[in-house]
Protein backbone atom coordinates (compact mmCIF):
# COMPACT_ATOMS: atom_id res chain seq x y z
CA UNK A 1 0.00 0.00 0.00
CA UNK A 2 3.00 2.28 0.70
CA UNK A 3 4.68 1.54 -2.20
CA UNK A 4 1.53 2.64 -4.46
CA UNK A 5 0.98 6.28 -2.57
CA UNK A 6 4.52 6.64 -2.77
CA UNK A 7 4.91 6.44 -6.67
CA UNK A 8 1.48 8.80 -6.59
CA UNK A 9 3.95 11.50 -4.70
CA UNK A 10 6.85 11.05 -7.21
CA UNK A 11 4.55 11.28 -9.86
CA UNK A 12 3.00 14.41 -9.05
CA UNK A 13 6.56 15.81 -7.66
CA UNK A 14 7.94 15.15 -11.12
CA UNK A 15 4.94 16.28 -12.87
CA UNK A 16 5.27 19.63 -10.79
CA UNK A 17 8.83 19.74 -11.41
CA UNK A 18 8.75 19.79 -15.49
CA UNK A 19 5.84 22.22 -14.96
CA UNK A 20 8.32 24.67 -13.12
CA UNK A 21 11.20 23.76 -15.46
CA UNK A 22 8.66 24.65 -18.70
CA UNK A 23 7.68 27.91 -17.51
CA UNK A 24 11.12 28.87 -16.27
CA UNK A 25 12.12 27.90 -19.64
CA UNK A 26 9.45 29.80 -21.90
CA UNK A 27 10.08 33.07 -19.93
CA UNK A 28 13.93 32.70 -20.88
CA UNK A 29 13.41 31.57 -24.32
CA UNK A 30 10.55 34.51 -25.11
CA UNK A 31 13.36 37.21 -24.21
CA UNK A 32 16.85 35.96 -23.83
CA UNK A 33 18.44 39.32 -23.98
CA UNK A 34 16.76 40.82 -21.40
CA UNK A 35 17.29 37.78 -18.54
CA UNK A 36 21.59 37.62 -19.58
CA UNK A 37 23.74 40.64 -20.50
CA UNK A 38 26.30 38.29 -22.60
CA UNK A 39 29.78 39.90 -22.31
CA UNK A 40 32.56 39.68 -25.48
CA UNK A 41 35.25 39.07 -22.96
CA UNK A 42 36.06 37.41 -19.80
CA UNK A 43 36.07 39.53 -16.57
CA UNK A 44 38.56 37.37 -14.50
CA UNK A 45 38.31 39.95 -12.23
CA UNK A 46 35.42 37.84 -10.67
CA UNK A 47 37.69 34.65 -9.57
CA UNK A 48 36.46 33.50 -6.82
CA UNK A 49 40.45 33.37 -5.96
CA UNK A 50 43.29 34.82 -7.71
CA UNK A 51 46.49 32.47 -8.93
CA UNK A 52 48.91 32.75 -6.65
CA UNK A 53 52.41 32.38 -8.61
CA UNK A 54 53.75 29.82 -6.50
CA UNK A 55 51.50 27.64 -9.07
CA UNK A 56 53.80 27.90 -11.76
CA UNK A 57 56.61 25.90 -9.94
CA UNK A 58 53.62 23.55 -8.84
CA UNK A 59 52.33 22.93 -12.80
CA UNK A 60 55.12 23.92 -15.36
CA UNK A 61 57.45 21.41 -16.32
CA UNK A 62 57.07 17.68 -17.35
CA UNK A 63 54.79 14.93 -16.27
CA UNK A 64 54.08 11.73 -16.63
CA UNK A 65 51.63 8.73 -15.48
CA UNK A 66 52.38 4.72 -15.21
CA UNK A 67 48.84 4.19 -16.82
CA UNK A 68 50.32 4.75 -21.01
CA UNK A 69 53.44 6.57 -20.37
CA UNK A 70 52.44 9.80 -22.10
CA UNK A 71 54.59 13.11 -21.19
CA UNK A 72 52.94 16.41 -21.14
CA UNK A 73 54.86 19.40 -21.16
CA UNK A 74 53.18 22.48 -19.35
CA UNK A 75 54.98 25.68 -20.82
CA UNK A 76 52.84 28.29 -19.35
CA UNK A 77 50.51 29.43 -16.85
CA UNK A 78 48.40 32.87 -17.31
CA UNK A 79 47.72 33.48 -13.69
CA UNK A 80 45.38 36.05 -14.68
CA UNK A 81 43.28 33.39 -17.00
CA UNK A 82 45.07 30.46 -15.55
CA UNK A 83 44.66 29.24 -18.95
CA UNK A 84 47.50 26.28 -19.37
CA UNK A 85 49.35 25.68 -22.16
CA UNK A 86 52.04 23.01 -23.46
CA UNK A 87 52.41 19.77 -25.48
CA UNK A 88 51.64 16.31 -25.02
CA UNK A 89 54.01 13.14 -26.58
CA UNK A 90 52.44 9.93 -26.99
CA UNK A 91 55.39 7.27 -26.39
CA UNK A 92 53.85 4.29 -28.31
CA UNK A 93 51.44 4.00 -31.26
CA UNK A 94 50.98 5.51 -34.74
CA UNK A 95 51.22 8.96 -32.15
CA UNK A 96 54.47 8.23 -30.79
CA UNK A 97 56.94 11.24 -30.49
CA UNK A 98 54.49 13.10 -32.10
CA UNK A 99 54.18 16.61 -30.30
CA UNK A 100 50.50 17.35 -29.88
CA UNK A 101 49.40 20.30 -28.54
CA UNK A 102 48.18 20.56 -25.16
CA UNK A 103 45.82 23.21 -23.59
CA UNK A 104 43.95 23.99 -20.07
CA UNK A 105 42.77 25.55 -16.93
CA UNK A 106 43.82 25.90 -13.42
CA UNK A 107 41.64 27.56 -11.15
CA UNK A 108 41.42 27.85 -7.84
CA UNK A 109 38.62 29.35 -4.67
CA UNK A 110 39.71 30.17 -0.98
CA UNK A 111 39.60 27.10 1.48
CA UNK A 112 36.42 26.83 3.34
CA UNK A 113 36.51 25.11 7.13
CA UNK A 114 35.46 22.02 7.22
CA UNK A 115 36.29 21.25 3.87
CA UNK A 116 38.87 19.95 1.54
CA UNK A 117 40.56 22.22 -1.05
CA UNK A 118 42.33 21.87 -3.93
CA UNK A 119 43.34 23.31 -7.13
CA UNK A 120 41.88 22.41 -9.64
CA UNK A 121 43.08 21.63 -13.07
CA UNK A 122 42.02 20.26 -16.70
CA UNK A 123 44.09 19.88 -19.74
CA UNK A 124 43.24 18.46 -23.41
CA UNK A 125 44.64 17.29 -26.92
CA UNK A 126 44.00 16.12 -29.86
CA UNK A 127 45.44 12.98 -31.03
CA UNK A 128 44.87 13.58 -34.48
CA UNK A 129 46.38 10.51 -36.02
CA UNK A 130 43.50 8.34 -33.95
CA UNK A 131 41.19 10.46 -34.09
CA UNK A 132 40.62 10.90 -30.67
CA UNK A 133 40.63 13.52 -28.13
CA UNK A 134 41.99 13.19 -25.02
CA UNK A 135 40.98 14.89 -21.93
CA UNK A 136 42.27 15.05 -18.31
CA UNK A 137 40.36 16.92 -14.93
CA UNK A 138 41.44 16.66 -11.56
CA UNK A 139 43.19 18.33 -9.20
CA UNK A 140 46.74 18.76 -8.06
CA UNK A 141 47.40 16.76 -4.46
CA UNK A 142 50.94 17.39 -3.76
CA UNK A 143 53.48 17.02 -6.17
CA UNK A 144 51.24 15.17 -8.09
CA UNK A 145 47.96 15.49 -10.58
CA UNK A 146 44.84 13.40 -9.77
CA UNK A 147 42.56 13.07 -12.78
CA UNK A 148 39.77 11.20 -14.36
CA UNK A 149 41.00 10.96 -17.68
CA UNK A 150 37.99 11.06 -20.48
CA UNK A 151 39.08 9.39 -24.28
CA UNK A 152 36.47 10.42 -27.32
CA UNK A 153 37.17 7.52 -29.89
CA UNK A 154 34.86 8.46 -33.44
CA UNK A 155 34.11 4.65 -34.40
CA UNK A 156 32.99 2.30 -32.21
CA UNK A 157 30.64 -0.29 -32.38
CA UNK A 158 28.27 0.70 -29.91
CA UNK A 159 26.85 4.15 -29.03
CA UNK A 160 27.95 3.33 -25.13
CA UNK A 161 31.35 3.51 -26.11
CA UNK A 162 32.72 6.04 -27.49
CA UNK A 163 33.56 7.64 -24.43
CA UNK A 164 36.38 6.10 -22.06
CA UNK A 165 37.09 7.00 -18.89
CA UNK A 166 39.23 5.91 -16.01
CA UNK A 167 42.13 7.70 -13.62
CA UNK A 168 45.53 8.34 -13.96
CA UNK A 169 47.66 10.15 -11.56
CA UNK A 170 50.52 12.28 -13.21
CA UNK A 171 53.87 12.95 -11.47
CA UNK A 172 56.55 15.60 -12.49
CA UNK A 173 59.49 14.31 -14.24
CA UNK A 174 62.75 15.10 -13.36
Amino acid sequence: MHATSDRRILSIVSLLLALCAYAAASVYAAEPSKNVELSKTPDYGKRAQALDASILSKLIGRWTNPVDHVIIEISSVDLASGQIKGTEWAVTGPAAGDAHELTGWVSAAPAREGFDNVIPVSFSTTLYEYGTLPVWAGFIQGDQILTMHYLIWPNRTYTWDHISTFTETWSKMP
